[in-house]
């Protein structure tokens, strides 16, 4: 915690502006030492490695909410770095036992299940990231039980000093460039902003071509020496970016802290990314009539998906308050395992009559449509589903697929 006021872990997944924490600071190894501030205190016995049951309490309760929980590696101070491949990807096998999906005899969190490694190397040698990074994975597909994802937290300057050669070599699912305290920060934007430089990186020397891109902020003017810009800035930033780039994914903050604590920072960016969305008539080319469509990309975790909401002609409308839609899903990115589930808030005066997705679970539970992985979806998560009903009201409008919760 920057700001030295933080609240517990769990407290910051009970927002629903939150889709996935990074905990800092695995900040020194191979010879592990941990940093969490004051959510963590006690040590296993005869040991200087924390052991933190209140932090694995809250990993267990995020994740229930759909959230991912990352462990984040280096930071601006400490001491760390490999001496060769072979330390990296011995080390990899240590993380993997301690943190993820092994069974190490120590585990800081117990038998909770972390998502996944960020890497934010900011000192240091550059050797080993890359076997690091291989090894890890390695040990991430030969696991049925989950998906892990692996992050970075460059610097804006590119190619980053640290972690350049790692992230052109070695597969990442999302990084999260720090636009701040350089001068290719939000506060230079636009001139000086370069996330064209970087989403260029992603789509030609980027190992996975479908890597995600969030834009590093800080959360208050405290949280960095430069690059803060207030609320209604980096919204207009962000619509002008996801608007011109695929590669965007979203906003990360540091920290949570600074954030959410001090105002309405964290909440109001949130809306914004959340914002989306907006209802379009478009030419049906089957009936030739006008209908309504709603499409944005969510985000649940580390896992990206695109929706899309078209209003259906293909069912005669008996009367002017009965409506029907189609309901079309697919992850964008990184595939997913079975088991997700998406909720879709109604309106009030929305009766939902009929509901059919194909070998998939659905019903209407608290003024929401829940649709739920039935098993037989592939990986790619494609999913197309009708619903009907009818509506009090003079004009029935298309829920907004920017609201829409995705758990997975």
């Amino acid at each position: 915690s920057s700001a030295g006021s933080q609240k517990s872990l769990g407290d910051y997944c009970k927002d629903s502006s939150v889709d996935a924490i990074a905990l800092a600071f695995l900040y020194q190894f191979p010879n592990t030492k941990l940093d969490f501030s004051s959510n963590c205190r006690s040590t296993f016995p005869g040991s200087d490695l924390l052991h933190c049951p209140d932090i694995a309490a809250d990993i267990k309760y995020c994740q229930s909410q759909g959230k991912a929980v990352l462990l984040s590696m280096g930071g601006a101070a400490g001491a760390y770095g490999f001496g060769s491949d072979s330390e990296a990807q011995t080390y990899a096998n240590t993380v993997w036992d301690m943190f993820l999906g092994g069974s190490g005899s120590q585990r800081p969190f117990d038998d909770a299940v972390l998502d996944g490694i960020d890497l934010d190397i900011e000192g240091g040698s550059t050797a080993g990231y890359a076997a690091y990074v291989a090894q890890l994975r390695s040990h991430f597909e030969a696991s049925s039980d989950k998906s892990y994802y692996i992050t970075g937290a460059p610097q804006c300057p590119f190619p980053d000093a640290m972690l350049g050669s790692t992230l052109n070599s070695a597969w990442f699912d999302m990084v999260f460039v720090q636009f701040y305290n350089n001068f290719c920060g939000l506060d230079a934007y636009p001139q000086g902003f370069n996330y064209e430089q970087w989403d260029a990186w992603a789509k030609s020397q980027s190992a996975n071509k479908n890597v995600k891109l969030y834009i590093g902020a800080p959360g208050s003017q405290s949280a960095a020496g430069r690059g803060y810009v207030d609320a209604s800035k980096i919204n207009s930033i962000v619509s002008d970016i996801r608007g011109k780039y695929s590669s965007f994914g979203g906003v990360m903050t540091w920290d949570a802290s600074q954030a959410f604590d001090s105002s309405s920072w964290g909440q109001s960016v949130s809306s914004g990314l959340k914002s989306g969305g907006a209802q379009k008539r478009a030419m049906d080319p089957y009936s030739g009539k006008l209908i309504s469509t709603r499409a944005a990309n969510v985000t649940a975790g580390a896992l990206h998906a695109r929706l899309e909401l078209i209003e259906s002609t293909a069912l005669e409308a008996d009367s002017a308050d009965t409506f029907a839609f189609l309901v079309r899903i697919q992850s964008v990115g990184q595939p997913i395992q079975r088991g997700w589930e998406m909720r879709i808030p109604l309106s009030a005066g929305i009766a939902v009559a009929e509901a059919s997705a194909q070998s998939h679970h659905i019903k209407v539970h608290e003024d929401m449509l829940v649709v739920a992985d039935g098993g037989s979806s592939d990986r790619s998560m494609a999913v197309a589903f009708w619903v009907a009903g009818r509506h009090a009201g003079n004009e029935f409008g298309l829920p907004d697929p920017a609201r829409i919760m995705l758990f997975a």
